[in-house]
C-alpha cells in the first residue's frame, strides 16, 4: 500500500513542478532565477514537503532536478518539435513538396526520410539547439547505414529542425548556426514555443 500511495504521490507532485515550472518559464529562465525557482520547489510544502516522507532533504532537490524537470525540459522540446511536419520543413528550406518514406523510432523517433516527386531525398532531423551536434550525427549516421539513400552519388539533403524552447537565441546565434551548417550543405529550422 505504501507503494501505491508513493507512486500516487510522485504524479500528483510532477504535475505540481509542470505546472509551476510553466508559470514561472523554467524554460528561459537564466542560471540564477532557475537556482531560485529549485529552492522555492524544494521549501514548497505541496513538493518538497511531501517528498521530505520519501527521501532525505539532501536528495529533494536532486530528485527534482534530475527526476522531474529533466523529463518536463524533454516533454518541452518534443511538444515544440512535433509542432511542424517534416514535410513543412522541407517546404519552407526548399521550397519543395515531399513525403515521408521513412520515421525513425526510439530514440530517433525525430528522424524523418522524405522523397520529392522528383526523387530527391531529405533528412529531417529534429534536436535541441543546445544538442544540434546530436541532431546532425543521427542524420548521417541513418545516410551512412542506409546506402540506398543516396542516389546517383548524390547524398540526402540534411535539414535540422532545432528546439529553442529552452534556449532563446538571437538572431546572431541563428546566423552563426546556420552558416557553419551551410558550410556542409545542411540547413536548419529554429522551432520556438510559438513558431517554428
Amino acid at each position: 500500500m505504501a507503494k501505491i500511495t508513493k507512486i500516487a504521490q510522485h504524479g500528483k507532485i510532477k504535475a505540481l513542478v509542470y505546472k509551476r515550472a510553466d508559470e514561472f518559464g523554467y524554460l528561459t529562465s537564466g542560471r540564477k532565477e532557475s537556482g531560485q525557482f529549485m529552492d522555492d520547489l524544494v521549501e514548497d510544502p505541496e513538493i518538497g514537503g511531501v517528498l521530505n516522507e520519501y527521501m532525505t532533504k539532501e536528495r529533494i532537490r536532486t530528485y527534482i532536478k534530475d527526476g522531474i524537470l529533466n523529463a518536463y525540459t524533454k516533454a518541452r522540446n518534443k511538444k515544440v518539435l512535433s509542432a511542424t511536419t517534416p514535410e513543412n520543413v522541407v517546404k519552407q528550406l526548399y521550397d519543395c513538396e515531399a513525403n515521408v518514406i521513412q520515421k525513425g523510432t526510439g530514440k530517433e523517433s525525430d528522424l524523418y526520410v522524405l522523397r520529392s516527386t522528383e526523387g530527391k531525398i531529405f533528412v529531417v532531423s529534429g534536436g535541441t539547439v543546445l544538442k544540434w551536434e546530436t541532431a546532425l550525427r543521427k542524420a548521417l549516421e541513418i545516410i551512412a547505414r542506409e546506402p540506398g539513400l543516396t542516389i546517383d552519388s548524390q547524398t540526402p539533403f540534411i535539414c535540422l529542425k532545432l528546439s529553442e524552447a529552452s534556449q532563446v537565441l538571437t538572431d546572431a546565434d541563428k546566423e552563426h548556426i546556420r552558416t557553419a551548417l551551410n558550410a556542409i550543405r545542411v540547413k536548419a529550422i529554429f522551432c520556438g514555443p510559438n513558431s517554428c
